[in-house]
């Protein structure tokens, strides 16, 4: 089961779907990365199978479609490089993914922003369905033209967004799920800022809209974006209180 196709998108100009539900569904994330990595190395067949042929073409399609988008090649080879890479474990490509998905799904980057990230920075330590739930009740009634789903597919998507969280290391329970504040080790802090320029080159700055994403306030990152480790990535221009990053070897 392999595919070439990689979409090329800005995701302000998605419309919203249910991918969450599928993605949600997939029973071994670690197996979601390795099929992943398969496709940048054109491997024909990694064992990423199910239990019949209709769910694994099913998983293989809502991979292309929900998190295989990028903003450019750049993008592109950005991720797929650090999902091969042995200099990050296992929870931190689960978080690679995590904000692939704020960029490559309209829905997870709405729930996300407005429900997850809210509550992190928040300093709560738990998270129930029916927010998310609610949030969708609010998205349908704001935007009558983009959402028509029933309640029974807004409730489903409300429990499968908590479980990917929690399949990609940031939640654990049941119903109410525990918030998992995850450790960032300086490799995969510096891929991230790679990262939020890959996909939104047009900003440079902490404005920069997938910045949020980093479970990281502005004067922590501020800190870890001037620490001395760090000089040979990036330069750091500050005018007052506003910091424009200037990433160096910006073709890698």
């Amino acid at each position: 089961m392999k595919t070439n196709h990689y979409l090329y998108t800005v995701m302000v100009k998605s419309k919203y779907d249910s991918g969450i539900n599928i993605i949600g569904s997939i029973p071994d994330t670690a197996e979601m990365i390795n099929y992943i990595n398969s496709q940048s190395a054109h491997t024909v067949d990694n064992g990423f199978r199910f239990r019949s042929e209709k769910s694994t073409k099913r998983f293989v399609a809502a991979i292309s479609a929900h998190i295989l988008r990028f903003h450019s090649s750049k993008h592109r080879r950005l991720f797929m490089s650090a999902l091969a890479s042995e200099e990050f474990s296992l929870p931190n490509k689960y978080l690679i993914v995590f904000w692939q998905l704020t960029y490559s799904n309209l829905l997870f980057r709405r729930i996300t922003e407005e429900v997850f990230m809210k509550a992190v920075y928040q300093g709560r330590s738990a998270l129930a369905s029916d927010e998310v739930l609610s949030f969708l009740h609010f998205l349908k009634e704001t935007e009558k033209t983009s959402i028509n789903w029933s309640e029974m597919t807004l409730k489903i998507l409300s429990s499968k967004y908590l479980t990917l969280l929690k399949k990609l290391g940031l939640a654990e329970g049941t119903v109410r799920k525990q918030i998992i504040h995850p450790i960032i080790p300086n490799e995969l802090f510096v891929y991230f800022i790679r990262w939020t320029q890959a996909v939104c080159p047009e900003d440079r700055t902490l404005l920069n809209p997938f910045i949020k994403f980093g479970f990281c306030d502005n004067d922590s990152l501020i800190t870890r974006l001037k620490k001395v480790d760090n000089i040979s990535y990036w330069d750091i221009t500050q005018i007052g209180t506003d910091i424009t990053i200037d990433i160096k070897d910006d073709d890698q």
